[in-house]
């Protein structure tokens, strides 16, 4: 076994999970890039903000949304990466261990001098679809987390900015 054919047992299956895994570590560095953004032009989006909530409802409206579609960004890919990873990696699996069924005969007896390793090679796209589940599950609960996180702080610098001073 070789190169995709390893790590899936079927050369497309391989083929969607490298495509999913690097189309979910692309988004993930994005997101990480984005909040790291965020953070450092916090004086900017505070000044921003402020003129924003000066202008009246519809501005704060307008601002909020735009706000929440950029930090929203790529989290419909991440939630279908969470769920059709481990699909992908079982569908790899199953596939695998047909060949491997297909390989020891109708006995089912393993041919003579055979090595046990190459047949657990079947599971490596089950674990690889897994994995790529966990990174693109982790990655969306953080961006949603910090995502609603500063929604509400955006929303609490609104409302203590609309209360009376008291002398």
């Amino acid at each position: 076994m070789g190169g995709l054919q390893a790590v899936g047992g079927e050369g497309p299956i391989s083929l969607l999970l490298l495509l999913l895994s690097i189309a979910v570590v692309t988004v993930s560095f994005d997101r990480a890039r984005y909040w790291l953004q965020w953070w450092r032009q916090r004086r900017l989006r505070q000044n921003r903000w402020e003129q924003t909530a000066a202008a009246g409802a519809d501005a704060i409206e307008s601002q909020l949304l735009e706000w929440n579609s950029q930090m929203a960004f790529g989290e419909p890919l991440l939630q279908a990466a969470g769920v059709i990873g481990p699909l992908l990696g079982l569908i790899g699996t199953v596939i695998g261990l047909m060949r491997v069924l297909a390989s020891l005969g109708p006995q089912l007896v393993l041919p003579a001098g055979a090595n046990l390793t190459n047949y657990g090679q079947v599971l490596l796209s089950t674990a690889l679809g897994l994995t790529i589940s966990l990174i693109a599950t982790s990655s969306l609960f953080a961006n949603q987390g910090i995502r609603h996180w500063q929604g509400e702080v955006l929303r609490r610098r609104l409302r203590l900015r609309a209360q009376p001073t008291q002398p």
